[in-house]
């Protein structure tokens, strides 16, 4: 997916779909993603929440905002087991189905 220029900014699940596509995960899905209420300055707001593969993996993210670079990034990306208790939540369900593992 190429990156975006000109006067529309990227929205933010496009921005996070680009970073998390960078992450070679292949077909995925997200999970009890929720939105953070911080604004970054580029107008998109800070969320966080889990993504599956399609083999069974599991991530924690954070949307945020790299300063340094002046560019939205992912603060938080990191591997996590599931908790018995999402089976119970029909968003898990459904992510697991999107990937094929329902």
């Amino acid at each position: 997916m190429a990156i975006q220029r000109g006067e529309k900014p990227l929205a933010g699940t496009e921005i996070l779909e680009q970073l998390v596509q960078a992450q070679n995960v292949g077909r995925h899905a997200y999970f009890f993603v929720s939105g953070e209420g911080i604004e970054m300055p580029n107008g998109a707001e800070e969320e966080s929440g889990y993504v599956i593969d399609e083999h069974g993996r599991i991530f924690s993210f954070w949307l945020g905002w790299d300063a340094k670079r002046g560019v939205p990034v992912l603060e938080t990306w990191e591997r996590v087991d599931s908790e018995p208790h999402w089976l119970d939540e029909p968003e898990y369900r459904r992510a697991l189905e999107t990937v094929n593992l329902a």
